[in-house]
């Protein structure tokens, strides 16, 4: 009989270079603007293509795997491409196949999460928030691992000889998990199957705008410690560590809270400190300042899992992965347009004022959580 945790070891460990791979375009911004002679909006837009990309196929993906049980193999091979058209970026010589390959990559991205929370939701149907937690802290130890790996690499031998061999170990986790994970059982169809699209909607706007805010600043960290703050490539890296790095407490710790007091509760909370935390970094300095990006790391990363198992439940079991498909689908969507954005006011008016924007948006968020479907999800182990 198998490990009943060798599954979620294997898939966290997926997770890992699914989310390491995911913050390489923004690591690499400082070098890509001067390269190719970007503004803030191109490089914006060049990560909005990216995103867009897995925004147009996070659904369709998440549907085709329900109808034919294909979950894993789209997994599987979703993270073999990603790690391929990263490894392709050291060929790229001009703005427009950047753009190309960001797509590919976006693709490649896209396979994951819905296929993932619908295969660990049905390994470990007790206690979710808690595996998907777990799960979850796979993914942020590699937005933690990527800046601090990658950035003595990139702004010292290159960043083209850097993404060179990224291939391998996406290959290796792809082998991995088609080894050891399972396509879940058939779920029973019928009876009570039909989907309530408000709450789906909803929640992929409010999860959509917590992304909104969070990318739209993380996305243009880098930038934003080296090139505007003054800050050396190796306290960038570390700066933007340590930003990530809080999501290997903030995931298990949300998901877990989110069993006790609900999904709902766990959005509202976690929204009104993301907007007090922003505010309050954009408005100090010194280790105050330092106090409250580490706040604002908690608050923008404990539900990220949270929202991926909430999609999950609000529809049958059988269309589960399309659900998520799509309410992650909407949150990449408003973070490609959040990208765009911030990227267009801090040529116009500077960063300050376009992180300002998003202080007023998590607000907003917060009140519109209130509307959300809430039920108990503790479960009995």
């Amino acid at each position: 009989m198998q490990n009943r945790w060798l599954p979620l070891a294997t898939m966290t460990f997926a997770h890992f270079f699914t989310d390491f791979f995911q913050f390489i375009l923004p690591l690499f911004l400082p070098l890509l603007i001067p390269e190719f002679g970007l503004s803030y909006f191109e490089s914006g837009l060049l990560l909005g293509v990216y995103l867009g990309s897995a925004v147009v196929l996070n659904g369709l993906l998440g549907h085709l795997a329900d109808r034919y049980r294909k979950r894993k193999p789209v997994m599987c091979l979703g993270l073999a491409l990603y790690g391929l058209s990263v490894s392709a970026l050291q060929f790229v010589r001009d703005y427009p196949t950047l753009l190309l390959v960001s797509v590919i990559m976006g693709i490649g991205f896209s396979s994951y999460h819905p296929q993932a929370t619908k295969i660990i939701t049905s390994l470990y149907p007790n206690h979710k928030g808690r595996f998907m937690g777990i799960h979850g802290a796979g993914g942020a130890i590699g937005f933690f691992a990527s800046p601090l790996l990658l950035t003595p690499l990139a702004y010292s031998i290159g960043w083209r000889p850097t993404v060179s061999l990224l291939f391998l170990p996406a290959c290796v986790a792809a082998l991995l998990l088609w080894i050891v994970v399972k396509e879940p059982a058939p779920e029973p169809v019928g009876g009570g199957g039909k989907i309530s699209w408000r709450p789906i909607i909803l929640l992929g706007i409010v999860y959509g705008l917590t992304l909104f805010v969070f990318r739209g600043f993380t996305n243009f960290m880098p930038v934003y410690f080296y090139s505007v703050q003054g800050n050396t490539a190796i306290e960038m890296g570390l700066l933007t560590s340590l930003v990530w790095g809080m999501g290997i407490i903030a995931e298990p710790l949300g998901g877990t809270i989110s069993d006790y007091i609900g999904r709902r509760n766990t959005f509202f909370i976690s929204l009104l400190l993301l907007s007090f935390s922003l505010l309050g970094f954009l408005n100090s300095s010194g280790p105050l300042a330092l106090a409250f990006l580490i706040l604002f790391a908690f608050f923008g990363q404990s539900t990220r899992c949270v929202g991926l198992i909430y999609s999950s439940e609000l529809a049958p079991a059988e269309n589960a992965g399309m659900c998520v498909g799509i309410v992650f689908g909407v949150s990449q969507g408003l973070s490609l347009i959040s990208t765009i954005t911030v990227g267009y006011v801090a040529d116009i008016a500077g960063f300050y004022w376009a992180f300002t924007g998003l202080v007023a948006v998590a607000a907003v968020a917060a009140v519109m959580s209130l509307g959300m479907k809430d039920f108990k999800t503790r479960q009995t182990p």
